[in-house]
């Protein structure tokens, strides 16, 4: 994403002064130096920033590298990814932008608020700050945490923490944030200006318990003594999650300047980047989902959901229109969200919490509202596929919420669809025809960018593609 088309989006709320501040290419930028701004105005560029990053750039290397999408066969935008041509020039902006961007922000949103005794916002900072850093260390493993964000008070340089140490300290935050918030009527809480939950306190509260129970998620495998204890407290705590119908998604328009990134970025003018991989489109045909028609268009010429083999597109993969594409009314749409966690992948993760004996209610139960919600979600319904002798009935094994983990997570979160099968392994994925040889046959990461290897000291020795980030023990 460049950098004046992140600027459209901030023009587009009239909030282009609050942002101006970050340089997309110091992860070091002082998030006290922004006099002329406040936690009201700051906050949504903040939003809008990380939105736009996750939407425009990661949901779009997470669908292919989850065969959703793959590149079409008359553009060349993505070759590099179905190529696994990941190197230390690929997502540079992206990286830049979180850190001088959203991060700064939302530091400046903080400790402003907490300066002027706004601590409803000071937490909507922190949980939005402990969102990014999961991404980032989902991402290249070890990253800039304890000593980033300081300022040019702090170190300019600053180490890199390894993951596992960052999602420990992540649950610290998670509870600081929880703590700060205010619900009495009396205290200051944002209004239209948080893009999310529009100051609706308990919603955030939700989204901590969420947030909290998906990095307790992700580490299951690597570490279930951890992971195990803390799910057990919150289920102790009684801690709430978000349902369906309490997505956290910042909106956009159809008006100029203010439309969905993801339709920005591949400019729908021209936009034959992208088309249905054939890996879904089979898998949803053959257990003849009716999502198949919500997640894709047809093809134009065979009016047919076909599908087109990974990374057949980089090399000779014939003519555009012959393939079904990524939906035009949800999904590529000029007002579409961007979802940062959804009420369905919420009782995913429940699921999963009470398969492993680490929560209460019924697993069945909340896999099969999970299903009916992701159904729901595209305005359709599930519920002859869940029922006995359905397609999707729970067989009460992980494996069953892990793939339709994958299917629900296709095309409003292409990042978490590619991160969750790094951890799983499920379902198997085809690799790109195009893809270079790698000893672990898939990208499993991204590699630290060049514009912080080339400025920092203490960026750790480069790690290949395919290395494992910490919690993936799958590979």
């Amino acid at each position: 994403m460049k950098r004046n088309k992140l600027y459209k989006y901030i023009l587009a709320f009239g909030l282009l002064t609050t942002f101006a501040c970050s340089d997309l290419l110091d992860v070091n930028t002082d998030p006290n130096n922004a006099s002329d701004s406040t936690p009201q105005l700051t906050l949504p560029p903040a939003q809008v920033s990380l939105a736009t990053i996750l939407e425009s750039n990661y949901n779009i290397h997470g669908s292919i590298l989850a065969n959703y999408w793959t590149q079409g066969p008359t553009a060349s935008q993505y070759s590099g990814i179905e190529q696994y041509n990941i190197t230390t020039n690929t997502y540079g902006g992206a990286w830049a932008a979180l850190y001088s961007g959203t991060l700064t922000d939302l530091q400046f949103v903080k400790r402003s608020a907490q300066e002027s005794g706004v601590d409803n916002y000071a937490a909507i900072a922190q949980l939005l700050q402990v969102y990014t850093f999961q991404i980032l260390v989902d991402l290249y493993d070890k990253v800039p945490y304890s000593e980033a964000l300081k300022g040019k008070s702090g170190e300019l340089t600053p180490n890199f923490d390894d993951g596992e140490d960052v999602y420990d300290d992540l649950i610290v935050k998670i509870d600081e944030a929880l703590s700060w918030i205010n619900l009495s009527t009396s205290a200051v809480r944002p209004g239209q200006e948080d893009l999310i939950y529009r100051g609706d306190m308990r919603k955030w509260i939700k989204f901590a318990n969420t947030l909290k129970l998906k990095i307790y998620i992700r580490q299951a495998i690597a570490r279930p003594d951890v992971a195990q204890a803390g799910i057990e407290e919150l289920y102790l705590e009684g801690a709430e999650f978000i349902a369906p119908g309490e997505d956290a998604r910042v909106g956009f328009s159809d008006a100029t300047g203010s439309n969905n990134p993801l339709f920005q970025e591949l400019d729908l003018t021209t936009p034959q980047n992208l088309v249905a991989s054939l890996t879904s489109t089979d898998a949803l045909q053959n257990d003849s989902d009716a999502r198949l028609g919500k997640l894709y268009d047809r093809s134009p010429n065979t009016g047919q959901y076909d599908g087109l083999v990974q990374g057949v597109g980089t090399a000779d993969g014939g003519v555009y229109n012959d393939y079904a594409r990524p939906d035009s009314t949800i999904i590529l749409n000029k007002s579409a969200a961007v979802y940062l966690m959804t009420g369905y992948e919420s009782l995913f993760l429940q699921a999963e919490a009470v398969q492993r004996s680490w929560g209460t209610g019924s697993a069945k139960t909340l896999y099969d509202n999970a299903v009916l919600a992701s159904f729901a979600f595209w305005g359709v319904n599930g519920s002859s596929m869940i029922g006995t002798g359905g397609a999707y009935e729970f067989d009460n094994t992980l494996e069953r919420i892990y793939y339709q983990k994958w299917i629900a997570f296709n095309g409003k979160q292409g990042f978490e669809g590619w991160t969750e099968w790094r951890r799983t392994g499920v379902p198997v994925l085809v690799k790109s025809v195009q893809g270079i040889p790698l000893t672990n046959v898939f990208p499993l990461r991204l590699i630290w960018p060049i514009n912080e290897t080339s400025s920092n000291p203490n960026v750790p020795a480069l790690e290949s593609v395919d290395a494992p980030v910490w919690w993936d023990t799958t590979f």
